[in-house]
């Protein structure tokens, strides 16, 4: 049995253990797979590249907060109890919830339009 071999154009010479991780990956996984995983790796960098890429805890803040009104974080804040209920619910850690509720302050504090 032949094993195919393919020749790729790449942007940067790859280290010996880069290379190696290359071979392992080819040899074991199934083409269709690895195709997956590229356009999964290749959307990620795209969108890290443009600033689009938001992941982890500041990105649940920011969900959480962004369009928030002063009338909404200051009935959020009187019924903070029950919020972090909600969150915790949700899986967030007490971290992300303290944050969440700093953010909610200083716009609880801003006048309404």
């Amino acid at each position: 049995m032949v094993n195919p071999t393919i020749e790729l154009p790449i942007s940067k010479i790859p280290t010996d253990a880069e290379m190696k991780k290359l071979k392992e990956y080819f040899k074991e996984m199934p083409v269709v797979e690895i195709l997956s995983g590229l356009k999964f790796a290749k959307n990620r960098w795209s969108a890290k590249d443009a600033g689009n890429l938001k992941v982890g805890r500041k990105s649940i803040v920011q969900k959480e907060v962004h369009s928030v009104t002063t009338e909404q974080a200051q009935w959020r804040l009187k019924n903070w109890k029950m919020m972090i209920a909600n969150y915790r619910r949700r899986g967030y850690s007490y971290p992300t919830i303290s944050r969440i509720k700093k953010i909610l302050i200083q716009k609880s504090k801003k006048k309404s339009k």
